[in-house]
């Protein structure tokens, strides 16, 4: 049938100039050997004179020869006018079929540069938690232990960050860990991590439970889980899988017996993925888990149940891991709504939790040297050896972890809303430039309460000049 419509489109919209033959007279030399002219249309303003061809059909197909078909239907509707509709329909499929087609193609491309991994120490699997809206007080690693066992159990095997810095908003702490730079404005957001573990030959995949990934941002993942949750109960409505879409029932009837929480829908989704689709690459999975309420006694209760969650995931990956290694980063953000106790530029509104896990290292325990969200990405590139590493300005804390330090950074914010105040950190020092200025010795000072400018103006003014090894974190 589609042979027949491309017969008919052909007698149709022929030249007629090239059906009549080279002897047309309109083709035909003057006998001085000159073209005839051609004689333009003449121009019409009367309303009445215009046709249905002056309103063109807007075809909705996506690729060019379907979109041609689709507008020669409409067109000539009165010749095919017993059949328009199953041929419109033969087009749809057709344009659907071509469309699947060319994304094979784009992707069998895009999969001939992903790297092929060899099993070994360099090819361990990777863990990514973030946990957005989770302060450092309430991880037992930083504050009073037993309130996430599971973590401090992880925590004592691996290393904890105690100065870790994201910025002054929530939007500005994501571009950093995305992207492994700081923060500029008009800068796209590129999922840099998950970009680069893709091209360096893992499978990830993303189980979100927090929902502020862009579909942009979601492109670099081989499985996408998120559940969508209701604002008024907290509870997640459907499940979606990689674009297709699945409703919780136990979370939409009378019966709060049965209700299931985002995070063990969560849970249960990932166990799945790792123990029943397993592959010949190794695994990059990305968690991201929420705590938005403010009362402390729901937020106790969400953190206990986010804790034991990342147990079974962990035993999940370590069931399928296949003799590889193991790697798990804990990162924090701050929550979108969350309340600032002191400043925009304090301590405790800057600094996020962040811990790494080696199964086949010796790690530093703590480390007090300043570091920030935008150095997980070269951290995790020095992890896997990647030759794909994006551009950034980050830099890998193994040598820390390792117990090789390196030189100290100096880091700067400026406050979002005022930017004639900015913040500086290097070594045990804090200083805070605007209206007035402030200086900190933070090992004994880390709640910034005693302002000792007056006492040290020489370490003052060695803060406020640009200095070497500076990282922006936000400009």
């Amino acid at each position: 049938m589609l042979f027949a419509l491309l017969v008919i489109a052909a007698a149709i919209l022929w030249p007629d100039a090239w059906r009549s033959g080279s002897g047309n007279a309109a083709n035909t030399p003057t006998a001085q050997g000159e073209p005839t002219a051609q004689t333009l249309p003449e121009l019409t303003a009367d309303p009445q004179a215009l046709t249905a061809d002056d309103n063109p059909h807007v075809s909705e197909m996506q690729n060019p020869l379907t979109r041609a078909l689709d507008g020669m239907l409409a067109s000539h509707g009165e010749v095919f006018k017993d059949s328009e509709n199953g041929l419109r329909d033969q087009i749809e499929d057709a344009d659907r079929r071509l469309s699947g087609v060319k994304s094979e193609i784009r992707s069998a491309m895009k999969n001939a540069n992903r790297q092929i991994r060899i099993p070994g120490q360099n090819s361990p699997l990777v863990m990514l938690v973030v946990l957005e809206g989770v302060t450092k007080d309430e991880l037992g690693f930083y504050g009073e232990p037993g309130k996430t066992p599971l973590l401090e159990a992880l925590a004592e095997q691996g290393t904890v960050f105690e100065s870790c810095y994201a910025g002054p908003t929530v939007d500005i702490a994501r571009f950093m860990l995305e992207t492994g730079s700081g923060f500029s404005k008009g800068k796209a957001r590129d999922n840099r991590i998950a970009e680069m573990m893709w091209n360096s030959g893992y499978r990830t995949i993303l189980v979100d439970g927090a929902n502020w990934m862009s579909a942009h941002d979601r492109r670099q993942y081989d499985e996408d889980v998120l559940a969508v949750v209701d604002e008024k109960t907290g509870l997640p409505t459907k499940l979606r899988f990689n674009g297709a879409e699945a409703k919780i029932v136990s979370n939409l009837n009378e019966d709060a017996d049965d209700n299931v929480s985002t995070t063990e829908l969560l849970v249960g989704q990932s166990r799945e993925l790792l123990q029943n689709r397993p592959t010949k690459r190794p695994v990059y999975v990305e968690f991201h888990f929420s705590v938005t309420s403010h009362d402390q006694e729901i937020r106790t209760q969400q953190i206990a149940e986010i804790d034991q969650s990342i147990g079974r995931l962990f035993h999940a990956m370590h069931v399928a891991r296949s003799g590889r290694s193991m790697v798990m980063v804990v990162a924090g953000l701050p929550g979108a709504d969350q309340p600032q106790k002191k400043g925009v530029l304090s301590e405790s509104n800057l600094q996020v939790p962040l811990m790494i896990y080696r199964s086949t290292k010796n790690n530093v325990a703590k480390i007090e040297e300043p570091c920030g969200l935008l150095d997980v990405l070269p951290t995790l590139a020095g992890v896997i050896t990647s030759s794909r590493v994006p551009p950034h300005n980050g830099m890998s804390l193994l040598p820390w972890m390792d117990g090789k330090p390196t030189s100290s950074r100096r880091f700067r914010w400026t406050n979002p809303s005022d930017e004639d105040q900015f913040a500086i950190r290097q070594g045990p020092w804090k200083a805070i430039f605007g209206s007035s200025q402030q200086l900190f010795f933070l090992p004994d000072d880390p709640r910034e309460l005693n302002n000792v400018a007056a006492q040290h103006p020489q370490v003052l003014q060695g803060l406020s000049g640009s200095g070497p090894n500076r990282t922006k974190m936000n400009f």
